[in-house]
């Protein structure tokens, strides 16, 4: 059962405020204290971490020596008359080379390294936090080593499933800290301040012919749970999973154990434990005593005999009392109800093809008690439709349009909407770039509607 890739996380998600411009519910990231040294130390402990892993797989292999058959008839001659013949001495060391050549090809196909880079130019040229534009640059880069230690089976491996890392860092600064002051945050790469740490790191065993998946180590909640394959490519991040609503998402995973159960082709169980309110760009343990719960049930169907795919899902979420920067938080416990269908499919030669009009919805309820985490974001919704191949010669592009709602808790309106459009046009299979505009009505529910131009471009390198 492989896990689902998104764009970002693990993309992957998003940011923060300051001042009276309401702060983004990221713990301890009021101060960023320490962050040039924690920006060195983690990048440090990535990578030391990727070389530990792949030494250890590396050396704890045996590697042995096999005799290499001889064709009997190579010569032309009877297998008899060749024995007759005196053969050559080869010293057993130089026997070995060609096995050691074979295991060393073996161990490198198991071990995969992808790099990524999302690139956002944002401004604002109306409303908002602030009364003068702005255009602002930020960046994310994901480096992601997947280890399948079942590839190495031939090499007598002593260890089963799979190890994956994700290393991540994100430099500039977005517009929603102190230009726009929206609560939802208006792009899924924006981290609050610039991090560099592991933002995933696990082990993963497949059980039952691939029907059980267990998952251990720090994870995004969002890879697995909540998430909607047809608002992949929406930029505001509220069409995923926002990191307002404090959740072991990006940049704030957190240490997890995941189990996927595939109870039939249609039917998926999927159950979770995280370490609730981890710090950015930690090791995802938060030290207070706070754990989040999560299960979902997915559901995917088809119609029009199998051409128009559809899914169904549901979820709930408990969070139990702990603290939120240094604050006291109550329970916290919510739903969220998914659906997500293609609607029309053109008529083509590939009979998987994706082109067509796809549309979602999702409901996101949730229910606090007296205390609260501050800035949090209380009921919210969100709606859309994608386009893909809509126009001709242009199969891969995708044209989106979607709504999002969110109840908020910082006087006014105590809600924000946002109204996005964009168009991601694919360059060739490793370079996209997609403008996008946002229309953000009641930023945080106390400043002014602000409208958002920008563009953001992917490199897969």
């Amino acid at each position: 059962m492989e896990p689902k890739q998104r764009k970002c996380r693990a993309f992957p998600t998003r940011s923060v405020h300051a001042g009276k411009v309401p702060q983004m519910s990221l713990p301890g990231n009021s101060s960023h204290r320490g962050r040039e040294t924690g920006r060195a130390f983690a990048s440090y402990s990535f990578v030391t971490t990727a070389v530990a892993v792949i030494t250890v797989i590396c050396t704890c292999l045996p590697i042995e020596a096999h005799n290499l058959p001889v064709s009997t008839d190579s010569f032309g001659m009877p297998e008899d008359a060749r024995d007759d013949i005196p053969q050559p001495r080869v010293d057993a060391a130089d026997s070995e080379i060609p096995q050691l050549s074979t295991l060393f090809a073996d161990r490198v196909s198991a071990i995969d390294v992808q790099t990524t880079y999302y690139g956002d130019v944002f401004g604002k040229t109306h409303g908002g936090a602030s009364t003068k534009d702005a255009i602002r640059y930020q960046g994310l880069l994901n480096i992601e080593l997947t280890v399948d230690l079942d590839a190495l089976d031939a090499l007598e491996n002593r260890i089963p499933g799979r190890v994956y890392l994700l290393g991540q860092t994100t430099h500039g600064q977005g517009l929603s800290h102190d230009i726009v002051g929206d609560s939802l945050v208006l792009s899924d790469i924006d981290s609050g301040g610039n991090i560099t740490q592991v933002g995933e790191f696990w082990w993963e065993l497949q059980l039952l012919d691939e029907n059980v998946t267990v998952r251990l180590g720090k994870q995004d909640v969002n890879t697995e749970f909540i998430y909607i394959d047809a608002a992949e490519h929406f930029v505001q991040s509220s069409f995923e999973l926002t990191p307002s609503s404090t959740l072991p998402t990006f940049p704030q995973q957190s240490m997890a154990a995941v189990v996927l159960l595939q109870l039939n082709s249609s039917l998926q169980l999927k159950l979770g434990a995280w370490d609730a309110l981890a710090e950015p760009g930690g090791w995802g343990v938060s030290g207070n005593d706070t754990a989040f719960l999560a299960s979902e049930v997915e559901y995917q169907y088809a119609l029009n005999d199998g051409r128009l795919p559809g899914t169904i899902s549901t979820a709930a979420g408990y969070q139990t009392p702990g603290e939120f920067n240094d604050q006291p938080v109550d329970a916290i416990h919510g739903y969220a109800f998914q659906w997500e269908q293609l609607l029309f499919r053109e008529s083509c030669p590939d009979s998987v093809s994706s082109q067509g009009l796809s549309v979602f919805a999702a409901y996101y309820p949730r229910f606090f008690g007296s205390n609260r985490p501050p800035n949090s974001i209380g009921n919210s919704a969100s709606a859309g439709i994608v386009y893909q191949g809509l126009l001709s010669r242009r199969d891969d592009d995708e044209m989106g349009v979607g709504v999002s709602w969110a109840e908020l808790f910082q006087g006014g309106s105590n809600r924000e909407i946002v109204y996005e459009i964009f168009y991601r046009a694919e360059i060739n299979s490793r370079v996209s770039l997609q403008p996008d505009l946002q229309y953000i009505i009641s930023p945080s529910g106390i400043y002014p509607d602000a409208f958002v131009a920008g563009v953001r471009f992917l490199l897969e390198l």
